[in-house]
């Protein structure tokens, strides 16, 4: 059975809660995040993938769970789309922080490939 991920944990008022795993084709299926790239403010819910990363980079980043190698990059990510949410810019700044989104999925990209890399030859 391949590994499991963390991606969710809900902590219970008067006991222990639960920890949500899921496997390598319920990340891809879900586009979940494992929890170790969570923002350090969410709640611990299930966080899914933004809308602007491509399917098959979501393929790509699955196998690699809890690589630390993609931490920075996930978190610059999650950051970037947040921004491109910001009611208060303007025409001009919402453009640039979707440049800022691409620019950032380009990277991610780039970083899983070389963690795959790195995978590949230490098998």
């Amino acid at each position: 059975m391949p590994p499991l991920v963390v991606v969710a944990v809900h902590h219970a008022g008067s006991g222990g809660g639960w920890t949500h795993r899921a496997c390598r084709g319920c990340l891809v299926r879900e586009r979940l995040i494992p929890l170790a790239f969570h923002p350090l403010r969410h709640d611990g819910a299930r966080l899914a993938y933004p809308e602007i990363v491509p399917g098959e980079l979501v393929a790509t980043l699955a196998p690699l769970g809890e690589s630390p190698v993609l931490a920075a990059p996930v978190g610059r990510l999650l950051a970037a789309v947040a921004r491109t949410k910001d009611r208060a810019l303007d025409a001009d700044q919402r453009h640039a922080a979707h440049d800022a989104a691409r620019a950032t999925v380009a990277h991610l990209r780039k970083a899983a490939r070389q963690v795959s890399r790195a995978v590949r030859e230490a098998r």
